[in-house]
């Protein structure tokens, strides 16, 4: 797979801003961190949507990527919002722990599943992905989803652990969709030389 250097640029941001904006999330949820936290997700959150525009895509595709990436942290927030009646920036699985009573368990893990999905979607549009690309991303970020709410659920999960799995649960989806159009490329790519 031949990556540009701007590729590698964005890649390298959507990576740390993953990274960083899970540690702060999650952080500000379990140590009850300053507003300066929020203030420093949000500009991680920015920032790694503005490099996604470094992409050499049409674009009307980056606005409608971007877009959906967008949607899915904002969503994330507002529906969240009348059911824990808290502003709340960690993961659906773990902040499904202010639900008390449990009545909205359903929500949280519906919530949970398909907000990252909406959010890898964006990605996959904005990596322009084949078929098999999508079957495995999307398969995988709701596989990967189930292990964050095993992780969050578990007795013996720890903060670090969290972090590590959530992290995860972008980067391994995106990492299996291009696998899976490289290695489809490739087969195809063999069998026309056959041919």
């Amino acid at each position: 797979m031949n990556l540009s250097a701007r590729l590698i640029v964005v890649w390298l941001v959507a990576l740390s801003g993953i990274i960083g904006s899970t540690i702060l999330a999650t952080a500000h949820y379990v140590f009850d961190t300053s507003v300066l936290s929020v203030i420093a997700l949000w500009a991680i959150r920015v920032l790694v949507l503005a490099s996604f525009w470094l992409l050499s895509l049409p674009r009307d595709t980056k606005i409608f990527g971007i877009g959906l990436v967008l949607l899915s942290l904002v969503l994330d927030v507002l529906l969240k919002l009348p059911v824990l009646g808290s502003v709340q920036y960690a993961d659906w699985f773990l902040v499904s722990a202010l639900d008390l009573t449990g009545a909205y368990a359903g929500y949280f893990t519906a919530w949970g599943l398909l907000l990252p999905v909406l959010s890898m979607t964006g990605w996959f549009i904005l990596r322009q992905r084949r078929l098999a690309g999508w079957l495995v991303g999307l398969a995988s970020t709701v596989g990967m989803g189930f292990a964050v709410q095993a992780v969050a659920r578990s007795t013996e999960g720890t903060f670090t652990l969290f972090v590590v799995v959530t992290v995860a649960r972008y980067i391994v989806p995106a990492a299996l969709a291009a696998l899976a159009d490289f290695v489809v490329a490739r087969f195809s790519d063999r069998k026309s030389a056959m041919a």
